[in-house]
């Protein structure tokens, strides 16, 4: 009986552990489209500034 709920609670710890890595994931991938996004404008900005130096 113990050893049942032993187990019970290591596959509870294990899902929360997926869980967090989950979370952990997404955090990355939102983070990187950030970054994606602030470089593209960075890019724009540039090119916007070349353009009226050349204009």
């Amino acid at each position: 009986m113990a050893k049942k709920a032993r187990t019970g609670t290591s596959q509870a710890a294990e899902r929360e552990r997926e869980r967090a890595k989950n979370t952990a994931a997404e955090a990355r991938a939102k983070a990187a489209v950030r970054d994606v996004h602030s470089v593209s404008a960075k890019t724009r900005g540039m090119q916007q500034k070349a353009q009226a130096k050349r204009g």
